[in-house]
């Protein structure tokens, strides 16, 4: 059901209430950042834990930007539903906890590189760039098969 929501089509008549998107994220962060914490306090550092912290603070970052992304877009795209602005800002907190979490998986490898952080930026602008160009075409089509009265 999250996968639906991230990439919801505007013309499917999937409900997302904006405040339950918001309170589901932020209660989200709040316990991904709990689990993160007993992780740390209560384990050795081992590659299993490493991988798992990684996974809690994609799940943490998701949790606490979607809602402002939210915000953010409602602010700057006052025309679109509420539905829509509510599945893009759960998409773009999803984009930002890969981004935070590809960071700190180069920074512990060892690997962080000025122009492979451009890179990844970029592939994940480009890949929404490509979901919302896709949803568009599906717009356009659908509005093309409906009978005009």
């Amino acid at each position: 059901m999250l996968i639906s929501l991230l990439f919801i089509n505007p013309a499917e008549k999937i409900i997302m209430n904006p405040r339950v998107a918001d309170i589901f994220g932020l209660v989200m962060g709040l316990l991904t950042m709990i689990s993160l914490a007993f992780l740390i306090i209560q384990f050795p550092p081992s590659m299993s834990h490493q991988l798992l912290a990684l996974i809690l603070i994609l799940l943490m970052v998701v949790g606490f930007t979607a809602p402002i992304w939210r915000r953010i877009l409602r602010k700057f795209i006052p025309s679109a539903r509420e539905e829509e602005t509510a599945s893009m800002g759960l998409r773009f907190g999803l984009w930002t906890g890969l981004f935070i979490a590809t960071l700190l998986f180069l920074r512990v490898m060892h690997f962080m590189d000025r122009i492979l952080i451009l890179a990844i930026l970029a592939l994940l602008i480009m890949i929404e760039m490509f979901l919302q160009q896709h949803a568009a075409q599906k717009r356009a089509k659908q509005r093309s098969r409906r009978p005009s009265r």
